[in-house]
């Protein structure tokens, strides 16, 4: 019985004011549509027995129109191809408020699709196969519940378990996000082994055992995650096989942080020149300046260290100056403001607000501001 296993889709998640010319749709948003399409791609031809998707769909909990209707295009295909689906919902995907619905109801109406949402444990039955799955919750103690509640029977052949959350064993596997939940061992906790374990949450691929594997993400979110791969598993139960399949996606690179005690403004142009090359293009990149000196600070010129790097596809400046008399200025991402007002936007949840309107506002007004 074969299995595809992937999570952390983040639909719908856009940054940087970069357009893409032909549908006019930001192209960060457009990458994440396009690993989306090639895991829908990889989905109906390899034709799975089951493909189980381990959270965050979506990368809020009020999804856009345009990450709906892709989203439901893609599970159209697979419901279409009689290849059962099943979902859970993930913390970026979990509403605050029950009372508000989810967007979960709307999708388990497609016929092979199998959604877990509510804060509690499901179980379906695919085949061979129980799955068993628990969601997101938005209490630990709806999330104990949910563990305690998983039942496993003797006579079924194979059993998948399905979660979203930080592994909390030897190691713990966290995002850092305040709403995260850690995730104990449930095999321990039962005394119960599970032919496979799928995890999502973790936007890095780790195999934690052999059987129990964080996919990680379809593309970066941030720069934390320069440096991981994007893809998603290929399981065979019967054969006890766990295949990580790499998808292309649009490269994160952080560049060595660059220390300018002693560097002229001059000086520190000519070391980026060194650190700038073909290799970085259309990619994301990082760079941090360390200890530069107060003076050396105001004579940078950032168009030039931008014109240095004109050929990635988003230049992130971190400036570190150093330290006077036991002070220093903090760490910050030097960025324009239209971009530094996307980000904001994007970490705030509004309940009767769109937020696609307000955004365009927005960033109409800075550009009217900036060009006057």
């Amino acid at each position: 019985m074969k299995i595809i296993h992937f999570s952390d889709t983040h639909l719908g998640f856009s940054e940087y004011t970069r357009i893409d010319p032909e549908t006019a749709i930001n192209q960060r948003e457009k990458d994440f549509y396009n690993a989306w399409q090639t895991i829908i791609t990889a989905i109906l031809e390899t034709a799975p027995a089951l493909v189980v998707h381990a959270g965050d769909l979506f990368h809020t909990t009020r999804p856009t129109n345009r990450a709906l209707a892709i989203a439901l295009e893609g599970i159209q295909k697979i419901s279409n191809a009689g290849i059962p689906f099943v979902l859970i919902s993930g913390n970026h995907s979990t509403p605050k408020i029950k009372a508000t619905g989810s967007i979960f109801e709307a999708i388990s109406l497609f016929p092979n699709v199998f959604a877990a949402y509510g804060s509690r444990y499901e179980k379906f039955h695919i085949g061979d196969c129980d799955v068993h799955c628990v969601p997101h919750c938005s209490l630990s103690e709806e999330l104990e519940q949910a563990f305690d509640a998983i039942e496993i029977d003797p006579d079924v052949k194979y059993n998948v378990l399905v979660s979203h959350g930080s592994w909390a064993g030897a190691r713990t596997y966290s995002m850092g996000e305040f709403n995260e939940q850690l995730i104990p061992n449930p095999e321990a906790k039962l005394g119960k082994v599970f032919n496979y374990i799928a995890l999502g949450h973790y936007h890095k691929h780790i195999h934690i055992d052999d059987h129990i594997v964080y996919s990680g993400s379809i593309e970066r979110t941030s720069f934390n995650e320069a440096g991981y791969s994007s893809g998603y598993m290929l399981v065979d139960l019967a054969a006890s096989t766990h295949d990580y399949i790499p998808i292309a996606s649009r490269n994160m690179i952080k560049l060595p942080t660059l220390d300018c005690d002693s560097l002229s403004a001059f000086e520190i142009y000519r070391e980026l020149e060194k650190l700038s090359g073909p290799e970085l293009e259309q990619s994301l990149v990082s760079l941090e300046l360390n200890n530069i000196q107060h003076d050396t600070l105001i004579a940078l010129d950032w168009q030039k260290i931008d014109s240095i790097f004109q050929q990635v596809f988003h230049l992130e400046k971190i400036i570190r100056q150093k330290v006077q008399d036991g002070n220093q200025l903090m760490g910050a991402s030097m960025d324009a403001l239209p971009i530094e007002f996307e980000r904001y936007l994007e970490r705030q949840e509004f309940s009767n607000l769109d937020k696609a309107r307000l955004k365009g506002l927005g960033l109409a007004y800075l550009s009217n501001a900036i060009d006057e």
